[in-house]
């Protein structure tokens, strides 16, 4: 007898539960109604997106290759043709300015830096490489260490 009523006990406890967990007929078309109207206002909202992004490739009139070549036309102007060429191509070597740095590479992530006696010491971080300076030269790098 326990046991029948410890069974029945379950039944009723489930389906009063799952009785809660339902909505009415008009509840759920409501909702399925705020859906459909957000997803048409999010479809409408890529559509304008596209349109604009096609509109400024209409304004913006240079290919990647025609920018590279514009930035090393800069480089070569400012640093010299060998140097110049070496920045434009994100080259890196020992000796380099801070400045050529930021030139080939932007403007790092984030820049430790610490002012000693013997020098000022700089390290960039550009993601997981690291580049160190002392006092605005290139001293060495590191590549693929992620904390």
């Amino acid at each position: 007898m326990r046991q029948i009523l410890f069974y029945l006990s379950l039944l009723i406890l489930f389906s009063s539960i799952n009785s809660l967990a339902q909505i009415s007929t008009d509840e759920y078309y409501a909702q399925k109604d705020s859906l459909i109207n957000k997803k048409n206002e999010l479809t409408l909202e890529i559509k304008l997106l596209k349109t604009e992004i096609d509109s400024l490739k209409k304004i913006i009139p240079f290919t990647d290759q025609e920018i590279k070549t514009c930035y090393r036309e800069l480089f070569t102007l400012k640093y010299g043709k060998e140097i110049g060429e070496r920045v434009a191509l994100k080259k890196i070597w020992k000796g380099m300015t801070d400045k050529m740095v930021k030139d080939g590479w932007g403007e790092p992530d984030r820049i430790e830096k610490n002012v000693e006696k013997w020098g000022v010491f700089t390290q960039w971080h550009y993601g997981d490489i690291i580049f160190f300076f002392r006092d605005g030269k290139l001293t060495d790098w590191e590549e693929g260490k992620s904390k």
